[in-house]
């Protein structure tokens, strides 16, 4: 992940932190606020603003005290940040029937509500195309968190039962990205 100084809304960080916590342990995950060198020991808000940094040194820290990839490190945040989201904001989400529905409609409502409630914020853009019957997810963000959105986007197919599977583009940067959804056919049994 490359390194850039764009400041993101604490909650990002409060969930991180969270994931590290219930994955690592308490223990490791000191060892990793550590490592990282975050300053106040990582005790982050969700109202403040912290330069995204942050996250991506935390994530480099976790990678090396638990020699698991920053790329699997950073999609399984992402699955868990969906869950989460589920659970703070269910009436977001909830209001949609498909995956597909809410991703078409995260930059027109979803992201819209989030600079309504937080007027500084600058999320991700997010749209979607359908092509030859898959559905392109398109991330574009002044932050290097493409592999989080894939797995936010992964934990969105899977938590409305949807039989797809979500492939990450070989063209993709840590910034720039395109995911493919295509439908899985079923047999019958």
């Amino acid at each position: 992940m490359q390194q850039r100084a764009i400041a993101v809304k604490g909650l990002i960080f409060v969930e991180l932190m969270n994931f590290m916590e219930e994955q690592f342990g308490y223990q490791l995950t000191d060892e990793v606020v550590d490592a990282a060198a975050i300053p106040d020991d990582a005790a982050f808000t969700t109202i403040g603003r912290y330069p995204s940094e942050y996250a991506t040194r935390l994530i480099t820290a976790a990678a090396d005290c638990t020699n698991v990839s920053a790329t699997e490190l950073c999609r399984a945040f992402g699955r868990y940040l969906f869950t989460r989201f589920e659970i703070r904001f269910p009436h977001m989400i909830q209001c949609y029937p498909s995956a597909r529905s809410l991703l078409c409609h995260v930059e027109a409502h979803i992201h819209e509500e989030v600079r309504a409630l937080y007027p500084d914020a600058k999320p991700p853009s997010v749209t979607t195309l359908e092509v030859d019957g898959a559905m392109h997810v398109i991330y574009q963000s002044d932050r290097p968190f493409a592999q989080i959105a894939f797995g936010l986007v992964d934990q969105c197919i899977v938590s409305y039962g949807e039989h797809s599977t979500v492939e990450w583009c070989e063209d993709n940067s840590d910034s720039h990205a395109r995911f493919v959804i295509r439908s899985i056919e079923r047999t019958a049994a």
